[in-house]
């Protein structure tokens, strides 16, 4: 079954479209020829939609690390279900690679201090996506034991780090506790109500769902369906009158006072991290290497759509937003 999108016309919504009729000028002038998609939501309504590369509505493209933001929305159904207990749980709980005590901090390793990026386990992204630490775990066979031997290099949630092991190792908290993967959780309750299609995410040799690297092009979506991602966060949880993560989930997710992490230099453009979700001072946002953004201004029911194809030396597309999409809200 399909989802039936509302088409109106920008200026039908109080948006200005002669500055949003820039966008196509702007990326022919930034030369952004790796960008695919450019769509507005604005008061549930798609009121701008563009393609390029021979993209289409049904064009999927690859999320990248969207990936985590929507294995927060899995995180909070799971406690809403009862199948993860609390935030505050010891990830020892689900994972027994925790409990060996290979390390006196990770006892302390909470489900809280995965979402926040706050494990404490060290982490060298290495330059262009080409991380050499990824690269060393894929060579095993126990992905968890590997990331369980790794140097914690500070006490968890003290200091927020960008990284992915915190996030593989929430997909595979998700899956131990539900006795599946995080995929099959995903897919069952929010893929399906939100009539999203995707493939199966890959799985790692010891079982755990993830999408952050090469090889993962069944994890693609479509501009729509990230549009629809942040229309459910925009109505608190709640789409087509269905309740898919709990309000308090939601605002708990985009709300960086929930932990006592420092904010670093890896903020990148945003003020602040969420669970999983980039913050700043009006919305939040989703982002994905090479391009990927979905944005989220709530005070104007506004949700924005950026996809880009990735490449090893490819950016982000930000300004974008910044200087077209930002400036016909205001």
């Amino acid at each position: 079954m399909s989802y039936e999108w509302m088409i109106s016309t920008p200026e039908k919504e109080g948006l200005d479209s002669s500055i949003i009729s820039q966008v196509d000028d702007y990326i022919r002038q930034k030369r952004y020829r790796l960008v695919n998609s450019v769509l507005i939501v604005k008061n549930g309504k798609i009121v701008f939609e563009r393609y390029y590369n021979k993209y289409n509505e049904n064009s999927r493209n690859n999320i990248k690390s969207i990936w985590k933001s929507i294995l927060s929305i899995t995180t909070g159904i799971c406690l809403d279900k009862g199948i993860i207990k609390s935030l505050d749980e010891p990830i020892g709980n689900y994972l027994q690679e925790f409990e060996l005590n290979i390390h006196p901090y990770h006892k302390l390793i909470t489900i809280r201090h995965l979402l926040t990026m706050s494990s404490g386990i060290y982490w060298n992204g290495g330059i262009h996506y080409h991380c050499p630490m990824i690269v060393q775990m894929m060579r095993t066979n126990d992905w968890i034991s590997h990331i369980a031997d790794i140097h914690m290099n500070s006490v968890p949630g003290m200091q927020f780090q960008y990284k992915e092991w915190d996030v593989m190792l929430l997909s595979a908290v998700i899956g131990r506790a539900c006795g599946s993967t995080a995929y099959d959780i995903t897919n069952e309750f929010l893929y399906q109500p939100l009539h999203i299609s995707s493939g199966r995410w890959p799985q790692s040799p010891c079982g755990f769902s993830y999408t952050v690297m090469k090889g993962e092009e069944d994890s693609d979506l479509s501009a729509r369906d990230l549009a629809k991602l942040g229309m459910l966060f925009l109505d608190n949880g709640k789409y087509n009158e269905s309740q898919i993560v709990s309000v308090d989930y939601v605002k708990q997710a985009v709300n960086s006072s929930h932990t006592n992490a420092s904010f670093g230099s890896s903020s990148s453009d945003d003020d602040a991290y969420g669970f999983l979700w980039w913050l700043f001072p009006n919305g939040y946002r989703c982002r994905g290497f090479g391009g990927q953004e979905v944005t989220v201004i709530p005070d104007k029911n506004f949700v924005s759509v950026i996809q880009a194809t990735p490449t090893p030396s490819s950016k982000s597309y930000g300004d974008i937003y910044e200087n077209i999409l930002r400036k016909a809200i205001l």
